[in-house]
C-alpha cells in the first residue's frame, strides 16, 4: 500500500536562509570598450558639426541675442556631454559582466540601477548569435537567450568574442538538450549595432 504524504507549507524565516555565494562575473571583451568609444566620438563629432551647422546659418540680429550667459551655457553643456560621452564607454564596460555555472547563467549590467539576471539552462530553448556590421568590425558578436512563451529574447549578453559567444552558445544548448545541428550556427547579421552607451 502506497502511503500518501500530506502537503505542507511551512513558514521559512529568513534568518535561516543560508547566505548566497559570492559571484565573480567575467569581463566583456576589451574591444567592447572600445567599440562603445567609437560610438561615443560619433557622438561628440555629430555634437560639434550641429553647432557648425547652426553657427553658420545664424543670422547676425539673432547672433547679437546671443548674450555671455547663453553661449557660456551651450558651450558648457557641450563640454559636459563630450566628457560624459568620453568617461562613460568605460563605466560601461566595467558594469558589464556574466558567469557561467554548472546549471545556470547570470548577467549583471546597469551603472545606477545594478541588475543581476539569472537564467536557468532547462528554461532555455533556443540561443541566437548576433552581430552588427560596428560589431562585426570589432570581431564582435552578441548571444540573445530564448525561453519558452517569450517572444523577445530573456537575456542579451553583449560585447562577447565571436568564438567566445560560439562556445557559450554550444554549451548552453548541450546543458538546456537543444539539438545545436537542426540550428543553424552562423551569426544574425543586423543592419545597426544594439548596444549604444546607455546605462
Amino acid at each position: 500500500m502506497t502511503e500518501t504524504r500530506a502537503f505542507s507549507n511551512k513558514e521559512q524565516s529568513t534568518y535561516d536562509l543560508e547566505a548566497p555565494a559570492e559571484m565573480s562575473f567575467e569581463a566583456l571583451s576589451p574591444a567592447y570598450k572600445k567599440m562603445l568609444l567609437v560610438s561615443s566620438l560619433l557622438v561628440i563629432a555629430s555634437v560639434i558639426t550641429l553647432n557648425l551647422v547652426i553657427n553658420f546659418f545664424t543670422t547676425a540680429s539673432l547672433q547679437a541675442l546671443a548674450t555671455d550667459t547663453v553661449m557660456g551655457i551651450v558651450g558648457g553643456i557641450t563640454v559636459a556631454v563630450m566628457i560624459l560621452c568620453l568617461v562613460l564607454p568605460k563605466l560601461l564596460w566595467k558594469s558589464k559582466g556574466y558567469q557561467l555555472r554548472e546549471h545556470d547563467l547570470h548577467y549583471r549590467r546597469g551603472l545606477i540601477w545594478r541588475h543581476v539576471t539569472s537564467l536557468p539552462y532547462v528554461r532555455v530553448q533556443h540561443v541566437e548569435l548576433e552581430s552588427g556590421p560596428v560589431e562585426r568590425y570589432f570581431k564582435l558578436a552578441a548571444l540573445k537567450f530564448y525561453t519558452a512563451g517569450g517572444g523577445s529574447a530573456d537575456m542579451k549578453i553583449p560585447g562577447l568574442p565571436f568564438g567566445t559567444a560560439s562556445k557559450i552558445r554550444s554549451f548552453v544548448m548541450a546543458r538546456a538538450g537543444v539539438d545545436e545541428e537542426k540550428v543553424s550556427t552562423e551569426p544574425r547579421t543586423v543592419t545597426e549595432t544594439s548596444d549604444t552607451p546607455v546605462s
